[in-house]
């Protein structure tokens, strides 16, 4: 607890040192409004600016490193440029340092920083802050007049409004840096369950497999029961199916809880996803060639439930777009809508397909794709996948392509299974 207080007291102290700073910075910029000794600064407005966005600061430390800067750095150009050292120098600035002190009292006992919940408290509270400090300041100078309080109140208000401004595109711009976070979590998060959406697809259809594995399995020990020791071998492969189907049972139900969990909306539309599936491309493209250029284009939008399957299809489709462009290429995405179906294009201008080969790459396993440097082969389940996700859809999927031409995928939806 002790620790964390100090850490506390050291992280405050850290920041009043380098905002005090920034604030004699500000301050340097000043004018003398009475042809007096009088100063109306710029650091007034980054003070209060300042305080009423900051938390771990001490707004009295700030007040006294700030006024006693100001006055020092203000008396040393004077004296610079008058070439003449003089106390009077000294004196002149020194109600500055009231100034800004004054300033910091009130911020320590009105904290700015609670004050903002509201702008219209929050520019009262500066209006008020300015009044006061600036007329410490005149009766400390021996300046005070009716014409001075006006200038006074005038300033305040000006200097409040502009904090008041600066305070508010602040918040926009930290509401908008937010916003952009959650969106790209948000993002992450989709491909994320579309992956394991689509893994699951694979146990589904893994544990079916299984199943008839094991009734042809056991069908065999029925016909050849008590004859041969075939028939225990039989009885074996299938006792062995049986078990592994209830382990993926036991998987599958523990992946589809977690989907429902984490998916919180049932229906999500075209012109979201291809948003999503567009941030997080560019991102991988700018990684394996920033050359690449890809494009989305959807001329009617619609809202889905199967979204998931959706993101599956065009994520396999655009990955392979990609490994097919070695230069500046171009990549498209197409969405289309009618009545009856929906009519996804993703097409691409790169090395293409071989035409003895064209027939093959929906084929479980089949890649002509490997490591450079390991030689190992890719796994050849992406296409294959997007084929089983789309016919489990009802849809077809078809493939043109021209080598050096490039490749062009079409997937046809019937709308109703969306």
């Amino acid at each position: 607890m002790k620790e964390k207080i100090t850490i506390k007291i050291k992280t405050c102290l850290k920041n009043s040192i380098l905002v005090s700073i920034l604030i004699t910075i500000f301050a340097q910029i000043y004018i003398y409004p009475f042809n007096s000794k009088f100063v109306l600064g710029i650091g007034v407005i980054a003070i209060g600016f300042v305080f009423s966005i900051s938390k771990n600061i001490y707004p009295f430390a700030i007040g006294i490193i700030a006024g006693i800067l100001t006055a020092l750095i203000r008396s040393i150009g004077l004296t610079i440029s008058s070439s003449i050292y003089s106390n009077d120098v000294i004196i002149q600035f020194m109600p500055a340092v009231i100034f800004y002190v004054s300033y910091g009292i009130l911020g320590t006992i009105f904290p700015l920083n609670k004050e903002n919940k509201s702008i219209v408290n929050l520019f009262f509270h500066l209006i008020c802050f300015d009044i006061i400090c600036n007329t410490i300041e005149i009766l400390v100078r021996n300046m005070f007049s009716m014409s001075t309080i006006k200038v006074i109140i005038i300033t305040g208000f000006v200097r409040a409004a502009i904090q008041c401004i600066a305070f508010l595109i602040y918040n926009y711009q930290k509401l908008y840096i937010k916003k952009a976070e959650h969106q790209k979590r948000y993002a992450e998060l989709n491909l994320m369950v579309s992956k394991i959406h689509a893994e699951a697809f694979y146990l589904q259809k893994s544990t079916n497999d299984l199943n008839n594995v094991m009734k042809e399995a056991y069908n065999l020990y029925e016909m050849s029961k008590g004859k041969s020791e075939f028939s225990t071998k039989a009885l074996s492969i299938a006792q062995n199916a049986h078990e592994i189907r209830k382990n993926n049972d036991r998987v599958l139900k523990g992946i589809n809880q977690l989907i429902e969990n984490v998916e919180k909306t049932e229906y999500m539309s075209l012109s979201e996803i291809f948003s999503i599936i567009s941030d997080n491309t560019k991102r991988q493209i700018e990684i394996v060639n920033p050359d690449i250029y890809i494009e989305f284009n959807l001329e009617k939008d619609y809202y889905i439930k199967r979204y998931y399957d959706i993101f599956s299809i065009l994520n396999n489709l655009i990955i392979n777009g990609i490994e097919a462009c070695i230069r500046k290429n171009t990549i498209r995405v197409i969405g289309q809508i009618s009545e009856e179906e929906l009519v996804l294009l993703v097409s691409d201008d790169g090395t293409g397909i071989d035409e003895d080969i064209l027939d093959y790459i929906f084929n479980v396993g089949f890649s002509t794709k490997f490591n450079s440097d390991t030689g190992a082969m890719s796994t050849g389940i992406g296409l294959c996948h997007v084929k089983n996700l789309i016919e489990d859809l009802g849809g077809t999927i078809q493939v043109e392509s021209n080598i050096n031409e490039g490749t062009k995928f079409i997937v046809k939806i019937p709308i109703l299974k969306l």
